[in-house]
């Protein structure tokens, strides 16, 4: 049997997800937690168990037939500082579960009429060391405490639950008054004794006393369920652990049977599972931004090289980034500006496609004008538009840094993008000429590659201008950003799920966010419904 995974969170981390809808699971050994751990499934939301620490104790967070639990396991016994009684004591202090499951194995009475297998579900918990002993008499003073009478009653109703143990037999439910101590017994004598003490019990273990105890004083509805692993005949360590992992897997198999119900748990308003939405608008679109907008998103964003080779660049020239669509030109630009804490004017030309180069040059005129508030008449061709906004810059910028951030340039056509790249640049190589404007500079971003333009009378456009060229992401770049949005929406998704995300996304950040805001949005995170948004959203791109 494989070794079950878990990602490890910060109690902070996955807190909104405590909710009065979790049900606790307790085990006492490392046997028993590993095949509970076995048959939990993550939260919609994470590839594998949630474990995380509080106080002085751990937990895992999960999926346990349709149910949300939280198991922990606490030592043997009831009295120790991480016995039954303490564990289960701080677990309900923090979860403030309604319900208590203790899953386990224990011992039976009778090899006769008992198998290995066969299931012990408490009626009843009897602490049966707990006594005053006189001179002449042995008084028992233990109180029996009652299991849930709802939680009984649903185990009482398995109608069709056949758990093999061999080729000829069957486990067997066996509803009981269970022993509780902290002996741990293997002695025919001493469990002989017992046994005709308490004639009417079927079998013992050492946790109940202080699950029961505990859960009668908070009023929460609890329950035993442990199977038989041994007779506590001195042959405890026979086929030890067959028959342990026997006894504990018979016993989590017949708690499943409850815990596939969907109304079982009705009565005590405990439901299925279902994800709910835990997050935040405001923080779901900060952490997806779009466009980085304040230095607020700074801890959503992924530093590369290429952001260390703009920022140096940008000390000393004027920039036009290039490279496909979605590759994060527009942000690698404006997170730089806005950290170096740059004065930059906007000027967005989306709005000007279908309308000529003049157009997107008077644009970038009106765009100045308005920073700085001045009144201004429509230029008459490109040389006024020119003329007229160095002539702005000159009276406003005069020996001022400020950057010219240009983005999202119409033009799809060859024809226009060489007429519009040569324009600016005699407009670049007009300003050089005003030593006054020399801190002025203008940083652009377009698709198709800005040199090819370059006339051979404009070739020292390089004195004061760089090329940028950014391309798609490599994988390890995509994947630590993953690993960023992951960490800060506490989102985790099944292995094959971010494996296809990564292949698909073909390096672009932009398709990352939109797969992750189309998943939030409908708010479902199985396999199929993933696999069909990733489809859509590969769809889009192409």
């Amino acid at each position: 049997m494989s070794q079950t995974e878990y990602l490890e969170l910060d109690f902070d981390k996955i807190k909104h997800l405590i909710d009065d809808n979790i049900i606790l699971l307790a085990t006492a050994t490392e046997l028993e937690t590993e095949f509970t751990h076995k048959t939990l499934q993550p939260l919609s939301k994470y590839s594998k168990v949630v474990k995380f620490y509080y106080d002085n104790f751990t937990y895992y967070l999960g999926v346990f037939g349709k149910y949300k639990v939280v198991h922990v396991q606490c030592s043997m016994g009831s009295l120790s500082p991480s016995s039954s009684i303490i564990t289960i004591s701080k677990a309900l202090v923090l979860l403030k579960s309604k319900v208590v499951l203790m899953i386990g194995i224990a011992f039976g009475v009778d090899s006769d009429k008992q198998n290995i297998g066969d299931v012990l579900v408490a009626e009843s918990i009897i602490p049966y060391d707990s006594k005053r002993v006189g001179t002449d008499t042995i008084i028992q003073r233990g109180k029996e405490i009652q299991s849930s009478q709802l939680l009984l009653n649903r185990f009482k109703n398995i109608r069709d639950w056949n758990y093999l143990l061999s080729e000829n037999s069957h486990a067997e439910i066996i509803f009981t008054r269970v022993l509780s101590g902290e002996e741990l017994i293997d002695n025919i004598s001493h469990r002989d004794r017992l046994a005709a003490k308490y004639p009417d019990s079927k079998g013992g273990e050492m946790e109940g006393v202080g699950l029961y105890s505990i859960c009668e004083a908070t009023k929460t509805d609890c329950i035993l369920v442990k199977g038989i692993c041994d007779f506590a005949d001195g042959k405890k360590g026979q086929n030890k652990k067959h028959n342990q992992i026997l006894a504990i897997s018979s016993a989590l198999d017949l708690c499943k049977q409850i815990f596939i119900s969907d109304s079982v748990f009705k009565e005590i308003n405990i439901f299925p599972y279902e994800e709910k939405n835990v997050f935040e608008p405001k923080d779901v679109s900060n952490i997806l931004f779009e466009l980085y907008d304040d230095n607020e998103k700074d801890k959503f964003y992924l530093e590369r090289d290429q952001d260390i080779t703009f920022n140096s660049s940008l000390n000393q020239f004027g920039i036009w980034i290039h490279g496909p669509s979605g590759c994060g030109k527009s942000n690698l630009i404006a997170r730089n500006l806005i950290n170096n804490d740059k004065e930059f004017i906007l000027i967005d030309l989306s709005l000007c496609i279908g309308e000529g180069i003049q157009s997107l040059f008077d644009e970038i005129f009106y765009g100045i004008a308005d920073k700085v508030s001045t009144t201004v008449s429509k230029p008459i061709s490109f040389n006024d538009c020119s003329k007229k906004i160095l002539r702005l810059l000159e009276e406003h910028y005069t020996n001022r840094n400020i950057v010219i951030f240009i983005e999202e340039i119409p033009i799809s056509s060859d024809e226009e993008q060489k007429e519009f790249a040569e324009k600016l640049f005699s407009l670049l190589i007009s300003k050089n000429f005003k030593k006054d404007l020399s801190k002025v500079k203008f940083v652009l971003s377009c698709i198709d590659n800005p040199k090819k333009y370059i006339t051979p009378n404009q070739k020292k456009i390089h004195q004061q201008f760089t090329f940028l060229e950014l391309n798609y992401w490599d994988e390890t770049e995509i994947k630590l950003l993953i690993g960023i949005i992951f960490r800060e929406l506490n989102f985790d998704l099944h292995e094959n799920i971010t494996n296809q995300l990564v292949k698909r996304a073909k390096g672009s950040p932009r398709f990352i966010k939109k797969f992750l805001r189309s998943a939030i949005s409908l708010n479902k995170f199985d396999q199929e419904t993933l696999l069909k948004i990733l489809g859509e959203t590969e769809r889009e791109f192409i």
